[in-house]
């Protein structure tokens, strides 16, 4: 027999030997029932339980009762803390969530006035929101609260728009004589 045979017939042999060789590598498994239980999702739910009220501090002064928030004139320094009282219904373990302003809670007034504009994104970016109450403990960063189960208790959250005050004379100046539309304020409980 020639070589060159030879050598194709030992390689064809090998190669059938690894073919046949992976055909019987054996994988073993089996399945055992377990009690797995049953899980019920949770609930994390606001509810909006009283009318807000309005008050203004300025430059850090006691704060003061706002009687009509869409006839009250703005400066410089002021800030405007809108308090409310909700009810948060929260079903479920290691409930963490996130408390913020809504995204359209602040509008402009006059959706093509720069000043508006200015102010709305203004109010909107520096807005400071907080909540206390039995079963909602602020933790760590800024905003996010440990909620407890079972907690259907009330909390009271406060909303406050600082107006721009710089050092620099005139650095507010694009939001003067802005105006913007409360109406639509709300806060948001999202779980983390």
């Amino acid at each position: 027999m020639n070589k060159l045979l030879k050598g194709s017939l030992a390689g064809a042999a090998g190669i059938a030997l690894l073919l046949g060789g992976a055909g019987t590598f054996a994988s073993w498994n089996d399945t055992a029932g377990v009690t797995g239980g049953t899980i019920v999702a949770g609930n994390l739910k606001l509810i909006d339980s009283t009318t807000g009220t309005w008050t203004v501090s300025h430059d850090g002064g006691a704060p003061a009762a706002i009687a009509n928030i869409a006839t009250f004139r703005a400066v410089p320094g002021d800030v405007l803390t809108y308090s409310s009282s909700v009810k948060v219904v929260a079903t479920g373990d290691n409930l963490v969530a996130t408390l913020s302003l809504s995204a359209t809670s602040v509008t402009p007034t006059v959706t093509t006035n720069a000043a508006d504009i200015a102010l709305a994104a203004y109010l909107t970016k520096n807005a400071t929101i907080t909540a206390t109450g039995t079963g909602i403990t602020a933790i760590g960063s800024t905003g996010t609260y440990k909620i407890t189960n079972g907690a259907n208790s009330v909390a009271a959250v406060k909303v406050a728009f600082g107006f721009p005050k710089d050092a620099v004379a005139g650095a507010e100046d694009d939001t003067k004589l802005g105006s913007v539309n409360f109406s639509a304020l709300a806060v948001t409980l999202a779980q983390n």
